[in-house]
């Protein structure tokens, strides 16, 4: 799967860009026959510099931004729920016809430098290209900054492995799914006593005997319709949709979480409804607080009590994938 977070470099304010380019311009410099001909090839020099600077600053944002065309999948996905789609093409597409509108400048003014006759009038073009580039540069600054915040907010999306099975932990806020992958797993999410403790998705890799398995923390999800939900959740859905082997279901039957359990198990039931081809195993948390008597699956992810016999009824839901693996 496509990396997000290593792959953009930091992106420059306009103001940046300009600068770069005109310190490199700056230390340019032409002999010629005489005078006129030394200014002449000077800002030449000078408009290639800062063409070459500023297009291939612009080029590199663009094509390290992912391909979104024709693309329906987790990354694709992600993207939308995260900054939109249609956001970030726009803003991509500015700073290509940036690109494309500095290149047709140094056509026009090198032309002009070329045919000019004496020092000030050479001196006027190249200014006036500086002049009008700038003005290119200062129009797309709205769209550096927002790519600034889509940078930031692809970095938050952690990086996940296509090729291992992947477990999603799934239920409402604060019934103790960040605790629960705290245990089994390497990752260290926050855990705190309040809602929306997880602000983005957590993965940590769990490891039973020779094979290891990815599992994903999602955000707390809500039973409310999906055009209600905020961006967390929507990330969480996300993540659900195109990641889950398995899922991971965790009640609070001790509603100390803050939701009623006939809340819960709506969203339980939204959920192997919405995903009917992933196993759902239920599990009931906090069993120390209250033990209901269901046939549901019992465990405590503060103490790690029955933790062990969740993780083998859940590995357990995957043995035929795992099988069909060992096939290839």
């Amino acid at each position: 799967m496509q990396n997000l977070r290593k792959r953009i470099p930091t992106i420059l304010t306009s103001d940046e860009i300009l600068d770069k380019a005109f310190r490199k311009v700056s230390k340019v410099d032409k002999v010629g026959r005489d005078k006129v001909e030394m200014v002449k090839r000077k800002s030449m020099g000078r408009i290639a510099s800062a063409t070459d600077v500023i297009s291939s600053t612009l080029q590199k944002y663009v094509k390290a931004f992912p391909s979104i065309n024709e693309r329906d999948d987790f990354v694709a996905e992600m993207i939308e729920v995260t900054v939109g789609i249609d956001k970030m093409k726009k803003a991509l597409g500015n700073l290509d016809w940036a690109s494309d509108k500095i290149k047709e400048l140094q056509k026009q003014y090198t032309s002009k430098v070329m045919t000019s006759t004496s020092v000030n009038a050479a001196d006027t073009y190249r200014k006036a290209f500086y002049g009008r580039t700038s003005s290119v540069v200062n129009k797309i600054s709205p769209d550096l900054e927002f790519l600034t915040y889509a940078r930031n907010e692809f970095r938050k999306v952690p990086d996940f492995d296509d090729n291992m099975l992947s477990i999603v932990i799934a239920g409402f806020p604060n019934v103790g799914k960040s605790q629960f992958l705290r245990m089994i797993s390497h990752a260290e999410p926050e855990v705190a006593a309040y809602p929306f403790t997880t602000k983005g998705i957590e993965v940590g890799i769990h490891q039973s005997g020779y094979r290891r398995y990815q599992v994903i923390d999602t955000p707390g999800l809500l039973d409310r319709e999906p055009e209600e939900r905020n961006r967390i959740e929507m990330q969480a859905v996300t993540a659900l949709k195109h990641l889950a082997n398995s899922i991971l279901f965790i009640l609070d039957p001790s509603e100390t979480c803050g939701y009623h359990m006939e809340s819960q198990l709506r969203l339980l039931d939204y959920v192997q409804q919405l995903f009917p081809g992933v196993p759902v195993t239920v599990v009931e948390n906090k069993v120390d607080i209250i033990d209901t008597g269901s046939d549901h699956l019992k465990m405590c992810a503060a103490t790690g009590q029955g933790i062990d016999e969740v993780m083998a009824v859940v590995l357990g839901s995957m043995k035929h994938l795992e099988d069909a693996d060992a096939m290839f």
